[in-house]
């Protein structure tokens, strides 16, 4: 998993790409703990996600209830978002499909 981000202000864009799968989750999630101090606007873009797994979904939701703020995914795949549709995740977070 390669993981980028961009901060602007109180907003933090982190593209991923590669699988969100286990092996990757804890640096995923140390990324995400270490530049998500005081945004209040989150973007992820999965436009380079290829799979998502279970862990994955549990670090989006954990994401989500740490943040002080909005949550958004951009450039999510078909088949990804419809399992996030699938379990609810889109009620919570804002997912955007690719284009």
């Amino acid at each position: 998993m390669d993981i980028t981000g961009k901060r602007e202000g109180c907003a933090l864009t982190v593209s991923l790409s590669g699988d969100m799968c286990a092996d990757c989750i804890p640096a995923t999630e140390a990324f995400l703990n270490e530049n998500c101090a005081g945004v209040t606007e989150l973007t992820l873009d999965f436009g380079g996600v290829k799979k998502l797994t279970k862990e994955g979904l549990m670090l989006l939701l954990s994401t989500r209830k740490k943040l002080c703020g909005s949550m958004r995914m951009v450039n999510v795949a078909e088949d990804i978002y419809e399992k996030l549709e699938e379990q609810g995740i889109t009620t919570l977070i804002d997912v955007a499909k690719a284009e």
